[in-house]
């Protein structure tokens, strides 16, 4: 890939396009769904699940190594050749369109249920992918500069959130490993796909102007930046509800947020609901540059990726709109959830075993 100027990015950018990629719509309920697996110790799990990701992303380094100016869709035609390469790219274009689809479903979802219960789910969706569009039309540098200003917004969660430790009990998280290490690996799992995002490594990767160990470094930290934030958020979710408490709240840091008030400003779940849209559209747009690409490396001629960006959007939220209801929804999340394995935990390593297995690697130019 031959790499614009405007579309290059430094490893700071990188960083927080890595970040604002996986925190996203699934940041309210993952406290719950974490809970239901790992109960008390779930903070635990995320720890091990950032662990995880941090191997993936070593993985996915040593391969984006071998092909250091190649997107994961030049890659596939690199090592897998052009039709079996052509059939995976569009499974990978798919993929990411129905990720971005659920994205939609879930925020138009949560809107309904606690701002808007009179919207039609049709406009708030057309809503936020017509900001993604706008968006992700432009460079890739636009793009990471508006991330890395959004970025700003997380402190105000956990500005938000510091504010329950007046409110918590401590004992909450004891005995420590009192259910085994079980129940542990099991939201670890549920942990492990709520960081979900990380995967863009291999799509932007090209587009960051700095050596390849910087490259690593810039998604470990994001890696780092995200896992924490993540277990301090399930932490505070554990000692502010009680063990009968946790089970009925399905969006914990909502139900959290909405128990404050202060003589100012009374609605407090309405101001985190405000920051927790931002994060929702920057990470589908995300989703929705990924596909947008995939589907330009279809083409030889044509390189400019408005008209590409509109035809993996529309899917998208055409998509979005089939499931209809909490159940659905939920159902529909779940589907998107299981093929993350396929996609993003065994493709790109089956990648890097048959790069490496046939020597395949890109041929550098002087």
């Amino acid at each position: 890939m031959k790499l614009k100027r405007e579309d290059a990015i430094t490893s700071f950018q990188f960083i927080f396009l890595i970040i604002q990629a996986q925190v996203g719509v699934g940041i309210l309920s993952m406290p719950f769904n974490i809970y239901t697996a790992a109960g008390h110790d779930s903070w635990i799990s995320v720890l091990i699940g950032g662990c995880v990701v941090q191997v993936l992303l070593i993985l996915f380094w040593i391969l984006m190594k071998r092909f250091p100016s190649m997107t994961l869709y030049e890659i596939l035609d690199n090592t897998t050749g052009i039709f079996i390469g052509g059939v995976i790219k569009g499974l990978y274009i798919i993929y990411f369109i129905l990720v971005g689809s659920s994205i939609l479903s879930l925020f138009s979802q949560i809107i309904n249920i606690w701002i808007l219960p009179l919207t039609p789910r049709w406009l708030l969706i057309v809503l936020m992918a017509g900001i993604g569009i706008y968006a992700v039309r432009g460079p890739v540098k636009f793009l990471a500069r508006f991330y890395v200003f959004v970025s700003l917004l997380l402190i105000v969660f956990v500005l938000l959130v510091i504010y329950s430790f007046w409110e918590v009990d401590y004992l909450n998280i004891f005995p420590i490993g009192e259910k085994g290490i079980m129940p542990i690996l099991k939201g670890t799992e549920k942990a492990l796909f709520s960081m979900i995002g990380f995967e863009m490594y291999l799509i932007v990767a090209p587009y960051v102007n700095s050596s390849s160990i910087k490259k690593l470094k810039a998604a470990s930290i994001s890696n780092v930046v995200v896992t924490i934030f993540y277990s301090f958020l399930t932490l505070m979710c554990i000692l502010f509800f009680g063990i009968k408490e946790f089970i009925l709240v399905p969006e914990p840091l909502l139900y959290m947020i909405k128990s404050f008030s202060f003589k100012i400003l009374e609605r407090i779940d309405l101001l985190f609901l405000s920051v927790w849209i931002v994060s929702v559209a920057t990470s589908y747009m995300a989703y929705l540059f990924a596909a947008s690409r995939g589907l330009m490396s279809f083409s030889k001629k044509n390189k400019e990726r408005s008209p590409y960006v509109f035809y993996a959007a529309i899917p998208s939220v055409l998509i979005s709109l089939m499931p209809d209801g909490v159940y659905k929804v939920g159902q529909f999340s779940k589907f998107v959830t299981y093929l993350s394995y396929i996609f993003v935990l065994g493709l790109p390593v089956l990648l890097l075993l048959l790069s490496l297995l046939t020597h395949r690697k890109e041929k550098q130019q002087s």
